[in-house]
């Protein structure tokens, strides 16, 4: 019996066909008898082994799914008193969790599947409500954020993310494409207090944002030795944007065939001219030739783009300066956000053409993040950043095996080895170098985590238990595991 069960110290007194369970816990259920093997031979509280039975109490504890159903155990627990201390206490069991009222396999079955699964689903399939799983998800995630010191991003991306009707901050290895940290404000104070307790900070040498003012705010406190670097696509952002501007402000004298025409057509006015096809250039050219007014903000468009195809930093500070002056006054009332932002933050937009990184990543997290909480139905922002920061699959791959040199003395070192070079120092000692190989975790990957939405496999959708549903008596129990 106890091998059939596979939890020591428990032995099957019966087994109970599955019947139907309870409304609220849905499906069916299979129920079985059990009692403790285990007679405590001492007091816990002052080891006394004068013991004696003070009843006996059936306490129920959900188990692994067996045979694809949920499974209830039902414990014939006795109860002992101590003569002495007159302590009393129960049968140990110590595969029981007991504040959750599951066995340890359930809880470990249930972590498994909540990075992968809805709580509803799993749920319904180990017979549990999704309030007791969302705890056990709970308890894991702080376990998981113990075990887990993601290490800090020599290139930092900051951004923002719009979730369950609020703006958040994400943070991102722009240089090993990982989720760093999923915040819940981008509030100035909200994000002095992250950032004080923020580890390493002088390792930050590159800071990759928008045009945000918190943002920068941010670098210039606690990053002053990092180069920030704005986002090359939120500024190109802002030249689609005053095109978008020209053409709704000369709608309102159209017709409303050809208003719905231009917003058909918009698609080939926003897009880069190099990328455009015989047919989108022969529509291009009829919109110029109907309304000259959005020919002259196309091409203020196109020349702002041009300040990107720029290959040096002076190069590229001259061409900046060039489409300032090339910006006709009526333009500039369209394109006001990006000579705003060439005034004021050039330094920030110029350092890209030394450091070429972007955000880009970052418009992949938002999509995905979205995703999750459509497919979970209301999940909260903790449940939605565990599932991007704590995915196995995209923990791997941010995971990677990296050499580390230690200095060491030559009293220390023993003669020189595998794994050792020599060097000598500004002092001309000579020292010795040892390089350890160490695993560095980054972060969630965010292509992996990007695949896995593609994928389906944030849907809520059954869990999938496979179990098989052979056996050889009425005892026959299948190991939830």
């Amino acid at each position: 019996m106890v091998d059939a069960l596979d939890l020591p110290g428990l032995r099957v007194i019966q087994i109970h066909p599955a019947t139907l369970a309870s409304a609220s816990e849905g499906g069916r259920v299979r129920r079985v008898e059990v009692e403790p093997t285990f007679i405590p031979t001492a007091c816990p509280k002052c080891q006394s082994t004068r013991l004696y039975r003070h009843g006996l109490r059936r306490q129920s504890y959900a188990d692994a799914p067996h045979f694809g159903e949920p499974t209830v155990l039902e414990v014939h627990r006795r109860r002992w008193r101590c003569r002495d201390c007159k302590t009393l206490f129960p049968d140990p069991l110590p595969e029981m969790d007991e504040n959750r009222r599951a066995t340890g396999r359930l809880i470990r079955f249930v972590q498994s599947r909540t990075l992968e699964h809805t709580f509803a689903s799993i749920g319904r399939d180990v017979g549990i409500s999704d309030v007791s799983v969302r705890h056990i998800f709970d308890d894991m995630v702080r376990d998981l954020e113990r075990r887990y010191r993601f290490a800090t991003p020599r290139w930092l991306g900051i951004d923002e993310v719009k979730i369950i009707g609020k703006y958040r901050c994400i943070l991102t290895n722009v240089e090993k494409n990982t989720v760093y940290d999923l915040l819940d404000s981008r509030v100035m104070a909200d994000l002095r207090t992250y950032f004080r307790q923020f580890p390493n900070r002088k390792d930050v040498e590159l800071f990759s944002t928008d045009l945000w003012n918190n943002y920068a705010t941010v670098a210039k406190e606690f990053f002053p030795d990092a180069i920030v670097v704005a986002d090359r696509f939120h500024i190109q952002r802002m030249g689609t944007n005053g095109m978008e501007a020209a053409r709704k402000a000369i709608r309102k004298g159209l017709t409303r065939k050809v208003r719905l025409q231009l917003k058909d057509e918009r698609h080939v006015m926003l897009k880069h001219g190099s990328r455009l096809n015989d047919r989108g250039r022969e529509i291009l050219g009829a919109i110029h030739r109907d309304f000259p007014s959005l020919a002259l903000a196309w091409r203020c468009k196109e020349r702002f783009f041009a300040i990107w195809e720029q290959t040096d930093r002076q190069s590229a500070s001259e061409a900046m300066d060039a489409w300032i002056a090339s910006v006709p006054p009526e333009m500039a009332v369209f394109f006001k956000e990006a000579l705003s932002a060439l005034a004021t933050r050039r330094n920030h937009i110029l350092n890209y053409f030394d450091h070429r990184i972007t955000n880009a990543y970052t418009e992949s997290i938002n999509r995905l993040a979205k995703s999750i909480n459509r497919m979970g139905r209301g999940y909260s922002l903790e449940v939605i950043r565990a599932k991007m920061l704590y995915d196995t699959n995209a923990l791997k791959k941010g995971t990677m095996v990296e050499r580390v040199a230690t200095p060491v003395l030559d009293d220390d070192a023993g003669g020189l080895g595998v794994g050792y070079m020599t060097y000598t120092t500004a002092r001309s000692v000579r020292s010795r170098v040892r390089y350890d190989t160490r695993l560095v975790c980054y972060g969630a990957h965010i292509p992996t985590l990007c695949d896995k939405l593609e994928a389906g496999a944030f849907e809520d959708q059954p869990a999938g238990i496979q179990l098989p549903n052979t056996c050889s008596s009425n005892c026959a129990l299948q190991n939830g595991n």
